[in-house]
């Protein structure tokens, strides 16, 4: 009992940092701030480059919802998908080169490069847990989260199911 405790306390700060990491990326310059505000937007039902449909067919699961940036905890992206009993399950965020860059320049923040995901694509964090990957396609960037199921200890998506959203996204862009 002690032990799932203390394994979910864990998880649930891994999904924290997972969040500050990918909504703190590129706070050091005014531009770049400006620049991420602007193309931080709520997208929830404005665009069709990730819906609900993609996410269940990638991922096997049904009752996945859109919910508004900011409406549940880690709801901080552009689109932001929640299961059917209100937990986040994923996210995208588009952004800039800048954001981009940063992300690939960041120490250990990149844990493999991936292929046939527009001009490029990485995996992400380093480590062990492997939970974003990130792409670029011209200078349009963005990234594929998936949310730490705090009963497993693992991530929702397979870094494999994210590449089949950022493909998805990537060609939509």
């Amino acid at each position: 009992m002690k032990t799932k405790k203390v394994k979910s306390v864990l998880l649930a700060i891994l999904s924290i940092i997972m969040v500050i990491t990918i909504s703190s990326c590129g706070e050091k310059e005014k531009k770049i701030q400006d620049a991420r505000k602007q193309q931080n937007e709520d997208l929830a039902g404005k665009v069709n480059i990730l819906t609900t449909d993609d996410i269940e067919k990638v991922s096997g699961i049904s009752g996945i919802k859109l919910v508004d940036k900011g409406s549940i905890s880690g709801a901080g992206g552009n689109l932001n998908f929640a299961t059917d009993d209100g937990k986040m399950y994923a996210m995208l965020v588009l952004t800039n080169m800048d954001i981009f860059d940063q992300w690939k320049a960041r120490e250990m923040y990149t844990f493999k490069q991936l292929s046939n995901i527009g001009d490029e694509a990485y995996s992400a964090p380093g480590g062990g847990m492997q939970f974003i990957v990130f792409f670029r396609k011209g200078k349009s960037v963005g990234s594929v989260s998936s949310f730490i199921n705090l009963e497993t200890g693992h991530p929702y998506l397979s870094v494999e199911q994210l590449s089949d959203l950022a493909r998805l996204v990537v060609n939509r862009m």
